[in-house]
């Protein structure tokens, strides 16, 4: 048996996080012996890791006296205060600060980072293992990374394994600058279309609420998920006179921040946050329409999902989208603007045969991500 060992932060609600449990449900335990290390808290997907996955939380206070533990939180802080120029993606000043020496005691045949940032950077210095890989699931550049710090934590690596060819294309822009070159390699974040369709009907998601429209979107409450377009979209349509309310799944940093721009805008009736769901899939297959506004996806996993369930999708126009939706025909893509996509929202309202048309082509798609994802993940893990 091979000895592989995942990294990630954390089980928090999130695409990478969603697709590492998928991921770990599926492997074959009689031919790989897995550890999951955690390196900051568990998450609300910590309950769902498989039996046979040997699980470790990685703590970086550990052994630290109090007055070490004070000076690195303080330092962390000042840092990012004078980031002014945002240089420095928050997961590279953490480690500038909490990089010691914490090696995992174990060897390992296959390592993995499943997401970039601290988990990469970890596995690159601290674990011994034959074969490494990091996986990249955001838009390299829009995320904020810099590859001249980032540059010799990937040189340990075989390959850096990219979600999406759009997520490949920025990263590999980004090596030139560097004059280094590192193997990449695409694999999809893997997707269970059979246990979506059996999870959305375990319970009432929007159902009770009648004859206003129900939008939807899932993500995390933070910056890159564009939620102040969202708000003002909804402002927009509200204005135009559309019944419309707009559910958000997700939690996050910017949560209090939203809140103030819901009430800024009066919609507290019109723009709901309903925190974190442990399972979003009745409520994707219950809303009216489907939106996402995100500023950067590394793939855009929500979305997937939605178009699984047959849901009209609205999405902004980052470069992965693409790759998921094709507009006018399993569903809409617009400008990363609140008028485009309440412009956009609105057209299926008005337009039923398009909402319909939408619909009937997404329900004519076939999903293999799972068994290519796998396929592809397997031949890392048995090289």
């Amino acid at each position: 048996m091979k000895n592989i060992v995942f990294v990630i932060e954390s089980l928090r609600c999130g695409g990478a996080e969603k697709s590492l449990i998928t991921l770990l449900q599926k492997l074959d335990y009689k031919k790989h012996n897995v550890d999951l290390i955690l390196t900051f808290d568990r998450g609300d997907f910590y309950k769902l890791i498989p039996k046979e996955v040997n699980t470790f939380f990685l703590d970086l206070f550990e052994d630290l006296p109090f007055y070490e533990k004070f000076l690195k939180r303080s330092l962390l802080y000042y840092r990012k205060k004078i980031n002014f120029n945002k240089k420095y993606h928050p997961s590279q000043l953490y480690w500038k600060i909490y990089n010691k020496p914490i090696a995992f005691n174990k060897h390992y045949d296959v390592a993995i980072a499943y997401n970039q940032g601290f988990a990469t950077y970890y596995v690159a210095n601290n674990i011994f293992s034959k074969k490494k890989y990091s996986w990249l699931n955001t838009d390299y550049k829009k995320a904020g990374y810099n590859i001249d710090f980032d540059i010799n934590s990937y040189t340990h690596f075989n390959k850096v394994i990219c979600v999406s060819e759009e997520n490949e294309a920025v990263f590999r822009k980004e090596l030139i600058k560097t004059n280094k070159n590192i193997d990449t390699l695409v694999i999809k974040d893997i997707t269970d279309d059979l246990l979506i369709k059996k999870l959305s009907k375990e319970s009432n998601g929007l159902e009770n609420i009648e004859n206003s429209i129900k939008l939807l979107t899932v993500g995390r409450l933070a910056e890159a998920k564009g939620y102040n377009l969202a708000i003002e979209a909804c402002r927009l349509l509200i204005d135009k006179g559309k019944d419309v309310i707009w559910y958000v799944i997700g939690e996050g940093p910017k949560r209090k921040e939203l809140e103030l721009l819901i009430v800024k805008h009066n919609l507290q009736h019109n723009f709901k946050l309903l925190g974190l769901k442990e399972n979003p899939y009745p409520f994707i297959k219950s809303c009216d329409i489907y939106v996402q506004t995100s500023l950067f996806e590394g793939l855009g996993l929500s979305i997937i999902e939605a178009a699984i369930l047959n849901k009209p999708i609205v999405s902004t126009n980052f470069p992965a989208i693409f790759s998921i939706i094709e507009n006018e025909k399993t569903g809409l893509i617009c400008d990363m603007n609140p008028n485009a996509i309440a412009t956009t929202i609105e057209r299926y309202l008005i337009d039923t045969e398009l909402k319909r048309r939408v619909v009937k082509n997404l329900s004519l798609l076939t999903n293999n991500d799972k068994e290519v994802t796998l396929k592809k993940v397997n031949e890392l893990l048995d090289a």
